[in-house]
């Protein structure tokens, strides 16, 4: 993993390039020393950028001067490199306003004036503090390992297996679903530079792919109506479609979700905040249908910046016409082994065959 951060600063003010290249050139930020080039023209930065990797790119935003008018090419910039590379950017100008409805996770925006060479140390701060300026190169180093050790540790070492007169695609898509099972919970925490997460547990996000597939839906695909939030249900098979085989699927049965704050469970909780410290049962009772181990009636949808903290109750459900699906928002969708775990939750629910319940004092009695 790079101890080097290397940015890059596109400005056409000689001034402004020589003084943040002497404020930072050197410097140690979060235990990255910074190394900072400079380009001094709009028209040869997407060059620049295309000769090496970069981590952050620092980026003005006027040729010339704002005030008599100056062309905001720094805006051509980011819209050349949102089509080529991923690289966070940060505007760095004197005249912001125009690009402060870009602000994002990888797009930072700090106005020069009396703080503004400290507020940018903050932003580059920001972004490296979740190592989001290295994760590309970690995932090729991570690609390149991978790929090294099946090449001459399993193909070759197995060459009587894979012979080369075999010549077809059948290598490659092996390679590449090794690689795909190789990004376990560690190697994503790795790759990440993250050592938060408790190595027994999984981060909320593993839950899910977003955003989900313009094609067709899946079972365990989250929709939202208003303001209601459903899981579909019915098997993903079912919606295929082909040259030779049409879609059985016309009715679609989905599962209503509900907000986690509007459990009984959570409102117990809520109402001890002040008690116990543990909160006695009902820290265990919410626990347990965070976990998804409070019967198999429920399943929990954790959070994230995309959907609030839910729980898919299996007796709230309801039937759809396919045609209808078009006037939900596809949301994102639940990924393996977490669509397959929701179902099969699902499954145990109404496959559930009830008897009564043994004498158990007259056996006692028997002992």
């Amino acid at each position: 993993m790079s101890k080097e951060l290397k940015l890059l600063y596109i400005e056409d003010d000689k001034q402004n390039r020589d003084d943040l290249i002497a404020l930072l050139q050197n410097d140690t930020l979060c235990n990255f020393k910074v190394n900072i080039e400079a380009v001094d023209t709009f028209d040869n930065a997407i060059e620049k950028i295309n000769s090496k990797p970069y981590h952050i790119i620092i980026l003005d935003i006027y040729k010339g001067n704002p005030i008599n008018g100056g062309e905001q090419l720094g805006l051509q910039i980011l819209e050349q490199i949102q089509s080529k590379c991923f690289i966070p950017v940060i505007f760095y100008s004197g005249n912001t306003k125009d690009v402060q409805d870009l602000k994002s996770q990888i797009v930072g925006v700090v106005t020069k004036g009396d703080d503004g060479f400290n507020g940018l140390k903050l932003e580059i701060e920001r972004l490296i503090k979740f190592n989001l300026p290295f994760i590309k190169e970690n995932i090729h180093a991570c690609l390149e390992e991978e790929l090294k050790n099946y090449f001459w540790e399993i193909i070759h070492n197995q060459r009587d297996k894979f012979r080369p007169g075999i010549n077809d695609f059948s290598l490659g898509y092996l390679m590449l679903r090794k690689f795909s099972s190789s990004l376990s919970q560690d190697k994503i925490s790795e790759i990440l530079g993250d050592n938060s997460l408790n190595k027994e547990k999984v981060h909320p996000m593993q839950f899910y792919i977003y955003p989900t597939d313009l094609g067709e839906y899946e079972c365990g695909e989250i929709l939202q109506k208003d303001q209601e939030v459903f899981v579909i249900l019915t098997p993903s098979c079912d919606f295929i479609s082909g040259k030779n085989r049409s879609r059985k699927v016309s009715d679609v049965l989905l599962a209503k979700t509900k907000l986690l704050s509007e459990t009984k469970e959570y409102e117990k909780y809520q109402s001890k905040k002040d008690g116990k410290d543990e909160k006695g049962n009902e820290k265990g009772n919410l626990i347990s249908l965070i976990e998804s181990r409070k019967g198999d009636r429920y399943f929990f949808l954790p959070q994230t910046p995309f959907i609030e903290n839910r729980i898919i109750d299996f007796q709230s459900k309801e039937m759809v016409k396919y045609d209808d699906l078009k006037t939900y928002t596809r949301v994102a969708k639940l990924d393996s082994p977490y669509a397959e775990s929701m179902v099969s939750s699902f499954i145990r629910y109404y496959n559930r065959i009830g008897y009564p319940d043994i004498d158990s004092e007259l056996i006692l009695k028997a002992l």
